[in-house]
């Protein structure tokens, strides 16, 4: 029920002050690259992609949303945070389109404006979180799906790190 953003980067016309990307970054990178507190998310290979590309190398990955969705239910046709928490859920997420546009006028991030994107972001982190909850504890009661999720998570998270430093 409740969630955090720290904007840096926002640069549109009247933007508020903000601290800088490598001063979030520097206090954050402690956090980012330990193994503990384990993290939690929504298609966490995307994040570590994006953190790769500023020097953070993710660690302590605890459990991926999308990746308990698809062992939960493989032949739902997606498994986006969207679909995933109107389907477990009941609830209806901000789109990003509501957010920053679509199409010829969609505006970068760095140009929405800091309380909506606070707004959409924190509600990404709060719904990824009692996703997981959600998620977990369906996995839980069927042993088989939980030690496949197990079987398959433990060596991604290698494995998505080595094909980022390949640049894959």
């Amino acid at each position: 029920g409740a969630a955090a953003y720290i904007p840096f980067g926002h640069d549109y016309l009247g933007a508020p002050e903000q601290l800088g990307e490598a001063e979030v970054l520097a206090a954050l990178r402690p956090l980012l690259e330990a193994k503990q507190p384990r993290k939690i998310g929504q298609n966490l290979k995307y994040d570590l992609s994006v953190l790769a590309n500023h020097g953070v190398a993710l660690d302590g990955i605890a459990f991926d949303t999308m990746l308990e969705s698809y062992v939960l239910n493989s032949r739902a046709t997606r498994h986006d945070l969207e679909s995933t928490a109107k389907l477990y859920l009941g609830v209806d997420t901000i789109h990003y389109e509501d957010v920053a546009g679509k199409g010829a006028k969609q505006l970068p991030f760095s140009e929405v404006p800091v309380e909506r994107a606070a707004e959409y972001s924190a509600e990404d982190s709060d719904v990824s979180l009692r996703l997981h909850r959600t998620l977990w504890a369906q996995l839980e009661r069927t042993p088989r799906l939980r030690q496949l999720y197990e079987e398959i998570e433990q060596p991604l998270v290698p494995v998505l790190l080595d094909m980022e430093h390949l640049g894959v």
